[in-house]
Order: structure tokens, then sequence, then C-alpha cells
């Protein structure tokens, strides 16, 4: 016999029930846990498609991959750690950027979030709440003025246990600064209308990233931010 369209075509429903019947039935097949790791990265993908395309890129940035810094690591650069309350930190400079990993090895399972406010906000800013989400281990908060390209966005990061991060800064050709919140040093690396201040305080990883506005106004966001 020959095999042709109009015969695969003629079968072809015939076979599918046929491979459908074989298996389980939807109620036998028991639900599948999925690992805290697995529903962190679907949170964060399901933000994604939330956040605009600008605010991804940013995101992404800060994400620093670690199979990259195996590589990295092999070029060289400067490296240094200091322990901040519960978290610990590394910190590597590099040339085009500076790596900084944090991990806890005595941060509570059960922390939560506490309750952030803006004591500065510059004048003409409004809560952006399409680029504002929240879920176990990261929140977003965002202000926009309508009227300009200014803006500035807060991510909080929630540091356990079992829950680390790396956050890599453009500070290639930036001005970078240091300075002290709350007693913890923070770290600005000021480029192209763009300001990243990063800082730790207990648990939570804080980091400001700010558009088209001063160093001076974004530090003033940064020193003003009041937690408990």
């Amino acid at each position: 016999m020959k095999l042709t369209d109009e015969l695969l075509e003629q079968h072809a429903a015939e076979a599918r029930d046929l491979w459908l019947s074989t298996l389980p039935q939807q109620e036998e097949v028991p639900p599948h846990k999925f690992s805290r790791r697995f529903e962190r990265k679907m949170r964060r993908l399901r933000a994604e498609q939330r956040r605009s395309p600008r605010m991804n890129r940013v995101v992404h940035i800060l994400r620093y991959v670690a199979a990259c810094a195996a590589v990295v690591l092999c070029i060289g650069g400067t490296a240094y750690a200091y322990r901040i309350g519960v978290i610990d930190t590394i910190v590597q400079v590099f040339r085009e950027y500076t790596s900084i990993t944090y991990s806890s090895e005595t941060a509570a399972e059960d922390a939560e979030f506490p309750k952030s406010t803006f004591g500065y906000i510059p004048e003409g800013m409004v809560r952006n709440e399409d680029e504002c989400m929240k879920d176990e281990f990261m929140k977003i908060t965002a202000y926009k003025n309508p009227q300009d390209e200014s803006s500035f966005t807060l991510y909080e990061e929630l540091i356990t246990f079992s829950n680390g991060g790396t956050h890599n800064i453009d500070t290639e050709n930036a001005t970078v600064s240091h300075f002290i919140i709350d007693g913890e040093e923070a770290i600005s690396s000021y480029k192209d209308h763009t300001t990243v201040i990063s800082w730790t305080h207990e648990s939570i990883i804080y980091t400001l990233i700010t558009y088209h506005l001063s160093p001076e106004d974004a530090k003033q966001i940064a020193l003003n931010i009041h937690s408990k």
C-alpha cells in the first residue's frame, strides 16, 4: 500500500484518539509540588509581562547570571567581603561593572517586608501603579513625572537563609560614590542620566534606580526612605 497524504489525513484522528486513550485520566495524576525556586522564577516571569520593556531591561541588568560570573572570575578583578546586619556581602569590582553578591546564614525563613515610606519625592512625581508589584521575595515601587521623562523605582529584595541574590551595577565610566544610609554603606553609580543606589538593611536589599534626575535628588530619595 502506498502511503499518501490522503491516507494519513484519513487515519490521523483515529491515531490521535488511540494515543490519548493510553494516557491516565486527569483525576489519576497527582498534583505536582513545584519548588520554591521554580515558583519564584514564575512570579518574576509574570511580573515581567506586566512591566514595560524599559523596566524589564533594568531588572535584567540588576540580575547577574552565575554562569557568566565563573567566566569573569577567570579574567580577574578585585574583591572584598563584609557583613551588614544579617546579610553577608561580597563585592567584586571589575573594569566594566561591580558585582555585589548577597547571602545569609542567619536570616529567618519567615522574614517579611517592612513598610517603606518616602520622606522625599521630587516635585511632580506620582505613583506609577503599572510598574508596582509585590511577591514573596521582591517588592517594586515606582514613581514617574507625567510631564517629562523623569522617574524612579525602588526594588526591595528579601534575603532569607535559602534565598540569596547577586546584582551587577554598570560602573564603567560612571561616577561612583559611597555614603551612609541608616548607619550602613550604600554604593551609588551615575551614568547616562541614570543613577543606581544599592544598600542593605537587616534582611532587605534596597536598589533605587532613577532616570533623568540629578544624583543629588537620587541621594535625597534614598536617604529619606524609612522602613519599619
